[in-house]
């Protein structure tokens, strides 16, 4: 066996493995070594196929097809015209994913997915449009379709991410940590053990003299009841105390609702340094996990038309999701659950801050018809400045009508 088919066999394998990128270069290096080679250009133009490039996977497969007279290439150019098709159905899909059009979007995507044509794009928007409809199950396939064929890839990782926080897909544990943890937990039992018998004894001695002093309370407490009731009764206020034991079994139930409602009614009160220490590992819980469950409930109550539980717990998410990933996201569903519920005027307010935070995020072309429209009946001048940025950085969006025409040349 030669060198060039050597170098091919280990291509065929990292793309068994799910190595795509490392694949091609391997392609690359077994195709400068023999042009004659066909499996290894064949193959370099699949795995282009795959991730959507159909340019550079038509240039391989008719080089293989004329020099070197490969029958399978020649196939591969004769199902192209289909592709050219499937890869306008895969454009439309983004846009209705853009607006919002999820159902009509995935029946383009199951079109798309007849072929391997642009396998991975397809799977993975696949896969982010189920999440939309809270059908985690299918999203978990279509992410795990990318990642057969590319562990790395940046897109799978991060919807899958997005699954863990949503508690769809267990997190991995660090074992390294898990066995610490279990030897610390070993060498406390031991510890107790030990301190426990040598002072076994003394806890006796203990004992005895608890009742002396209990006993003597009693009495002085009957002695004292005697001269209270001649004076007037005082009102005592209880201070309330931090539910500190509760709060750690919130926490270690991932109980964000609760935690949320402990969070809101102590964090500007005085706590002594554990219970702060406490009160901070659950609001970092929040900023962490608990957003993207608020977030989770709030889209599907949005989905359900039901704007006052949705609007509630997207407000939970909005308030403690400023570092989460999923922000973006939250300060659009919070916009379009008050847009949907009649607020327009707080609605607002979430729609500028996406723009002027997410101006390249996939929901800006739908904030800037949404502010153009809004501000129409109250603030020409704002609705024409939207309206020529929706024209200016979408001149082919489907929300160029005659309402932004209108509002341009008015």
């Amino acid at each position: 066996m030669d060198k060039s088919q050597k170098i091919y066999n280990k291509a065929l394998k990292k793309y068994n493995d799910g190595y795509i990128d490392k694949a091609i270069e391997l392609c690359e290096e077994s195709i400068s070594l023999n042009i004659k080679n066909r499996a290894s250009i064949n193959l370099k133009g699949l795995l282009f196929y795959l991730k959507g490039d159909l340019d550079k996977a038509q240039k391989l497969w008719k080089m293989n097809h004329q020099v070197n007279g490969d029958g399978v290439s020649e196939k591969y150019l004769g199902s192209l015209k289909e592709d050219d098709v499937r890869f306008s159905l895969y454009v439309k899909a983004l846009r209705l994913i853009r607006e919002l059009k999820i159902n009509e979007a995935l029946k383009l995507l199951e079109q798309c997915a007849e072929s391997d044509f642009n396998y991975i794009k397809v799977n993975n928007y696949s896969a982010l449009c189920y999440i939309k409809k809270g059908e985690y199950k299918s999203a978990l396939e279509k992410l795990n379709n990318v990642l057969r064929v590319d562990v790395n890839n940046d897109e799978a990782k991060k919807t899958m991410k997005m699954l863990e926080d949503l508690n769809v897909v267990k997190k991995k544990f660090p074992l390294k940590k898990v066995a610490c943890i279990s030897a610390g937990v070993i060498c406390s039992v031991v510890l107790i053990v030990l301190i426990f018998n040598g002072i076994k004894n003394k806890s006796l001695l203990n004992k005895n003299f608890a009742k002396i002093k209990t006993s003597t309370i009693k009495n002085s407490g009957q002695k004292a009841s005697g001269v209270s009731n001649k004076a007037k009764p005082k009102v005592e206020t209880t201070k309330e105390v931090f539910p500190q034991e509760k709060f750690k079994g919130y926490i270690q139930n991932k109980d964000y609702d609760s935690i949320y409602i402990e969070v809101k009614k102590w964090k500007d009160k005085q706590l002594s340094t554990d219970e702060g220490a406490l009160l901070s590992e659950g609001s970092n819980l929040l900023k962490q996990d608990g957003s993207a469950y608020f977030y989770k409930l709030g889209t599907n109550y949005l989905n359900s038309k039901d704007y006052n539980n949705a609007k509630a717990y997207l407000t939970k998410a909005y308030e403690f999701g400023s570092e989460n990933y999923l922000y973006a996201d939250i300060i659009y569903m919070l916009a379009t659950t008050l847009d949907s519920s009649g607020d327009t005027k707080n609605a607002i307010n979430y729609y500028i801050q996406y723009d002027k935070g997410f101006s390249d995020g996939d929901y800006e072309e739908t904030v800037l018809y949404r502010l153009a429209v809004i501000y129409k009946d109250t603030d020409k001048s704002q609705a024409k400045k939207y309206a020529q940025s929706l024209v200016d950085k979408y001149p082919n969006s489907i929300y160029n009508n005659s309402i932004i025409s209108n509002l341009i040349n008015d």
